[in-house]
């Protein structure tokens, strides 16, 4: 396994940012089924202790994508195309009530931050860019869209489908997120909960469909 520097975590980690890491050398096809995760090889690789990696395997655990044996170490689980639409289009459901709520709620300061996004989003060139911004898009939306307890139960949750994922397999489906994401924000900032939710969820969809296809064509 190998890293360009700018991998290496500088600051103080966390198991998150280990298994951030992890996960897209995952979804990349860079580690592939079956390979084992080397504990002191990857903490020195991301200049950590073992403390952190260890916390990233049992999230991954936790998450599907590696099985962890007794005293044969941790090894990546194949990915099931199935399973990564479902988990995306039941997120996309959940983010088209937000998309709703929020469009129904909608307030200057939301109107100003959401125009403020979409034009970061129009000007972004880049896969990281992209999902950077349609970070901002969420948690802008969530802020209005859902309870805080609801808010803080989402943000735990939306590990399972980090964006990076999509990045990390498909171009494909950061161009349609991008243009998906674009169109709902309007849809928000005109009041039409409706179309919000029903563009919301469709944005979602065709990420998941660009993204299984990827997923088996790498698999044949």
């Amino acid at each position: 396994m190998s890293a360009s520097p700018d991998a290496r975590i500088r600051r103080r980690s966390s198991g998150q940012q280990v298994a951030a890491y992890l996960r897209d050398e995952i979804m990349a096809g860079r580690m592939a089924p079956g390979d084992r995760i080397n504990q002191e090889e990857t903490a020195e690789l991301l200049g950590v202790s073992r403390v952190p990696v260890r916390e990233a395997l049992a999230i991954l655990e936790n998450e599907g994508r590696i099985e962890i044996e007794l005293h044969r170490g941790a090894y990546v689980l194949p990915i099931d195309p199935d399973s990564v639409r479902e988990n995306t289009e039941i997120f996309g459901l959940i983010y088209a009530h937000v998309a709703k709520r929020a469009a129904e709620r909608l307030t200057g300061d939301l109107d100003t931050t959401l125009a403020n996004i979409g034009a970061e989003l129009e000007a972004a060139t880049s896969g990281d860019e992209v999902w950077r911004v349609v970070g901002e898009y969420v948690d802008a939306i969530m802020e209005v869209g859902v309870s805080k307890r609801m808010n803080r139960t989402l943000r735990r949750m939306r590990v399972l489908v980090e964006v990076s994922d999509v990045n990390a397999v498909s171009p494909e489906a950061v161009e349609a997120t991008k243009l998906g994401i674009l169109k709902t924000i309007s849809l928000i900032r005109a009041g039409d909960g409706e179309r919000a939710s029903q563009s919301q969820f469709e944005t979602q969809r065709a990420a998941a469909d660009h993204l299984v296809v990827a997923l088996r064509s790498r698999l044949g």
